[in-house]
């Protein structure tokens, strides 16, 4: 085995000589940058954490916010046993002592001494890997969550063998410092906060949020940001088109309110009507019109028995009260030139569309955060199917509307050291055991000296009783809220959490939307996801900006559910339902999230959600047809494939992948009533071409078919050449043009599977000049036809320009992207499509290569011994590997994967487990190292002879991938 010495010395030529010197990328030296969603500082101190067995850090500063980025990181590496220095200062007062308390509270595998008194600036992370080597990032960051996640940082990651010169005198320099330092105790703590508070007020860390009197957007912020001048310019675009209705969809707490007020101070109404479901919420927005328009406005309230000004210019209604037949038709239908429904998603109620088909405004405008209904009710077409601007979750995080959250996604509730399974079972969640866990995994990340200021959703009623009152025995002040409790009841509780006079309020679902109290510091999720809708209106109640409010904490508790795949579609806001990319979301947590915010699951929650996206079929009907009526609703007419991409919804791919095989015949299915206007061999072209074209996979087939459609005019081989060079930047080999003609004239695929797509060819190819077929012309000319076929271009278009291309380096096979045994044929240009007897692997002696298909987690109960192969990492690096039996180290396939019949290209595919399906991550080549002959027993007691083999991987699996797969099996 290579030492680690060999690896690090090609590492240092290609990042300091030669930079196209092929090295191992985990060894070289690199930058360290926030560069999302490519990088984060967070994300390589993470992946670091997870893998060292001991650390040191030397920083200057050190916050709440950064220490609850690192926090899952630290806890998880406390449970390794894993042992840790880190040095901080009090320079310029700067680091928080809440942070050190919690740091000495909570790991005591982990020493923290202060340098003090004399300026300290240093920043550096040294991680160690055993004896063989350690890690030093050394830069700008401090430990604070702009720094990790969002400014503009600079550092430079080294790897070092113990005796490197580089790290030796980082060691002793920390080492000096260390000395000089002081132990990090309660007493410390005391006398540097009163040093601190005696220190100008600037050289206090201050928090990205708005001051209290400022706790809402202001004129000035508002219009200074991107987002909302956008917003109101769509408006006035809308109304300058004769529109009079329209929808606005914003995160909660984004500040929606005011923006409205900012259009209607523009818009300057005769008459305003602002229609709400909560005296609270009417009140508040008025207060806040009354910011932007000024304290002087003619403004009442209606409803909750407050005295109503008939004069009044704005009106701040509750729809109850509004609704009522003695109140509605006292006012004459055209009374408002303008009205403003908030939480809209309501407005499919009776009582909405009463007052709505009864008021005819100049101006109708709704607003809602979540405007997707599960009763079927199209919210949509109330406003004639005009979306004035979108701004979800990560749009608002990423434009610093939104205070930033620390998610924690953990399963560490056990019984007798045995993890349950159902949140929802009454007994156990409040068991006085289970209690006691519960408090103390809050208490684990609840930063000291926090006023906890939090919602708990919980399964049931009695479950928010029965919690409230131990957590009340235990010291946590809560009240239990539920659906039977009357508006002042409410209102008095939400009241007291703002005055810290409450810690907690418990309810099931009803605090989900309707109530603002923007100090709220913590979600806590004491139940299963069972909607993705429900769990983002439950994380936004704790968004808004607040002053000394520096984040939100989100503790949700996972249980082994069916649904937890769910969770990672609400946090990342990903919609597609493309199993693959929600895997990537999972494993690179906070890569995936906007701003500063972090997403962090422990071993267990992870493997959970990885179970739920492997088990939940996101292809059946009901999944598909709810997913195409939404965006039907949304737009007002059937849609095209490309509109599921432009609205951000589910990957038209999976309409593809369901039984149909093609968009057209899924629309059959689901449309009524739907006229069937193709034949037969249109429908299995388009199956065809679906196949072939749409997930983008390469590009050569569909530029191909685009050309031959668009111009009519013949196609080469160096046309398609120069076209993928103007296009793409690409190059076109000359087998990779033979291949792309084979798939068109129908010579690729076996006679069934060709019978299947109609048995047509697509091009006729003549002195290597490609025209049109004459079978394929005919088709085109049945316009529903040619839509179709459009509409498969653009999408392969799209998703090879988005997945494919970025990553592109001088082949079509992209690493870690997902290839069916088919697609790795067709990429390798082999001349025919041998899926069918190809399974592990396959010499292919045409064109010397040879893919090997290795499913990782193998269900040995279910497999024959003699083919349970031993395929595993032996390290990120090296892969150990067996041949089919019978096979000896003399037989051919060893030998050619030797290279003794010459170079032999061996590319590795790997899936975690049968349950991904058909495709494989592709690992990249692999070179021969060594092997043996052993032996297998069959389950009829025979003994076959195999041989074991090692390879090096030319390219280390990144740690996400290689966590991922090695994972855990429940």
């Amino acid at each position: 085995m290579e030492t680690m010495a060999g690896k690090l010395r090609p590492s240092l030529t290609s990042a300091f000589i030669d930079h196209t010197h092929p090295s191992l990328s985990a060894y070289r030296p690199s930058l360290v940058l926030n560069n999302p969603p490519e990088s984060k500082v967070i994300h390589t101190l993470n992946r670091e954490l997870s893998t060292c067995t001991s650390f040191e850090f030397s920083v200057a500063f050190i916050t709440k916010g950064g220490i609850m980025a690192l926090l899952q990181s630290l806890i998880d590496a406390k449970e390794r046993g894993v042992r840790g220095k880190i040095l901080t200062s009090d320079y310029l007062g700067f680091t928080d002592p809440a942070a050190l308390r919690h740091l000495i509270k909570h790991f005591n595998n982990i020493e923290v001494r202060m340098y003090r008194g004399d300026p300290f600036h240093a920043k550096g992370y040294l991680f160690h890997h055993g004896r063989e080597y350690s890690s030093l990032i050394i830069g700008s960051s401090n430990i604070t969550q702009d720094a990790l996640s969002k400014n503009r940082e600079r550092n430079i990651r080294l790897v070092s063998l113990e005796e490197g010169e580089i790290l030796r005198s980082t060691r002793d320099e920390f080492s000096q410092a260390w000395e000089k330092a002081h132990e990090v105790s309660e007493a410390l703590i005391i006398q540097y906060e009163r040093v601190r508070k005696k220190l100008p007020r600037r050289n206090q860390p201050t928090p990205s949020v708005l001051p209290e009197e400022e706790e809402l957007f202001d004129e000035k912020q508002i219009l200074a940001n991107s987002m909302q001048r956008e917003t109101l310019s769509a408006l006035d675009t809308l109304r300058s088109r004769g529109e009079k209705k329209a929808i606005l969809i914003s995160a909660t707490g984004s500040g929606k309110t005011f923006l409205s007020a900012f259009d209607v101070r523009r818009m300057a109404p005769r008459k305003f009507l602002f229609i709400v479901h909560r005296e609270r919420i009417a009140s508040e927005s008025m207060h806040k019109f009354r910011q932007i328009i000024g304290s002087s406005i003619s403004a009442s309230l209606l409803g909750g028995g407050n005295p109503y000004n008939r004069d009044a210019v704005y009106t701040f209604a509750m729809i109850q009260t509004l609704s009522r037949d003695e109140t509605l038709h006292s006012f004459a239908p055209d009374t408002f030139d303008y009205i403003i429904v908030d939480e809209v998603h309501r407005a499919g109620a009776a009582s909405y569309e009463k007052v709505l088909s009864y008021f005819t405004p100049d101006f109708l405008l709704g607003m809602t955060a979540t405007p997707e209904r599960t009763d079927g009710i199209d919210i949509y077409r109330l406003f004639d199917n005009n979306i004035a601007y979108e701004i979800r979750l990560n749009q608002a995080l990423e434009a610093d509307l939104l205070c930033p959250f620390h998610y924690y996604g953990i399963s560490d509730l056990a019984i007798n050291e045995e993890h349950w399974e159902d949140l929802s079972e009454f007994a156990k969640v409040t068991s006085d055991e289970q209690v006691e866990q519960i408090i103390a995994a809050v208490n684990r990340y609840t930063v000291a000296d926090t006023p906890r200021r939090g919602l708990i959703f919980v399964s049931r009623i009695e479950h928010a009783r029965v919690l409230s009152e131990k957590l009340n025995r235990a010291g946590l002040k809560s009240l239990a809220l539920s659906g039977e409790d009357s508006d002042s009841v409410r209102n008095e509780a939400f009241d007291r959490l703002e005055n810290k006079d409450l810690e907690y309020l418990i309810a099931v679902d009803i605090l989900n939307e309707g109530i603002d109290i923007p100090s709220l510091n913590q979600i806590i999720m004491l139940r299963p996801t069972s909607s993705a809708i429900i769990f983002v209106q439950q994380l936004g109640r704790g968004l808004r900006k607040y002053k000394g409010k520096e984040f939100l904490t989100v503790i949700d508790f996972i249980g082994n559910y069916r649904n937890n795949y769910m969770i990672p579609i609400a946090l990342f806001g990903d919609t597609s339902y493309k199993k693959d990319q929600i895997r990537r979301l999972v494993s690179t947590g906070s890569l995936g999230i906007h701003g500063v915010s972090t997403v962090n699951f422990d071993r267990i929650a992870k493997e959970r959600i990885y179970q739920s996206i492997n088990d939940t079929n996101f292809e059946t009907l009901k999944i598909l047809k709810a997913e195409f009526k939404r965006v039907q609703a949304k737009i007002g007419h059937t849609p095209r494939m490309m509109d599921f991409i432009a609205h951000g919804a589910i990957s038209p791919l999976l309409f593809l992948a369901y039984t149909t095989k093609n968009y057209y015949s899924f629309k059959a299915k689901v449309e009524q009533p739907f006229t069937q206007e193709l034949t037969d061999t249109h429908l299995r072209s388009l199956n065809f071409l679906s196949h072939v074209i749409a997930d983008g996979i390469r590009p050569w087939e569909e530029l191909i078919i685009d050309h031959l459609i668009q111009s009519g005019t013949p196609l080469t081989y160096r046309d398609l050449h120069d076209l993928a060079e103007r296009t793409y930047q690409i190059s076109l080999s000359r087998a990779t043009w033979d291949s792309a003609v084979r798939i068109l004239t129908d010579g690729f695929y076996s006679q069934a599977i060709r019978k299947s797509y109609g048995n047509l060819s697509y091009c006729d190819l003549l002195d290597d000049t490609l025209t049109i077929s004459t079978a394929f012309r005919t088709l085109l000319t049945h316009s529903t036809y040619a839509a179709e076929v459009e509409d498969i271009l653009a999408l392969g278009r799209y998703e090879y320009e988005q997945t494919i291309l970025p990553k592109r380096k001088d082949e079509d096979l992209i690493l870690y992207h997902k290839y069916s045994r088919e697609d790795v044929c067709r990429l390798l240009n082999w001349s025919t499509d041998p899926r069918g007897t190809l399974n592990g692997y396959k010499v292919h002696r045409e064109t010397m290569t040879c893919p090997i298909f290795v499913t990782y987690h193998k269900r040995t109960e279910e497999i024959n011994p003699a083919i349970n192969y031993k395929d595993l990492f032996i390290s990120p690096e090296e892969f150990a590997w067996e041949t089919r039996t019978p096979r000896r180290l003399n037989s051919s396939e060893p030998k050619a994967i030797r290279n003794e019949e010459g170079e032999l290209r061996k590319l590795l595919f790997i899936q975690k487990n049968n349950d991904e399906g058909r495709a494989f991550y592709y690992m990249g080549e692999v070179d021969f190292l060594r092997n043996e002959e052993k032996t297998k027993e069959n389950g009829e007691g025979k003994v076959l002879p195999v041989v074991a083999m090692r390879f090096s991987l030319r390219n280390p699996v990144p740690p996400d991938l290689y966590e991922y797969i090695e994972g855990i099996e429940e």
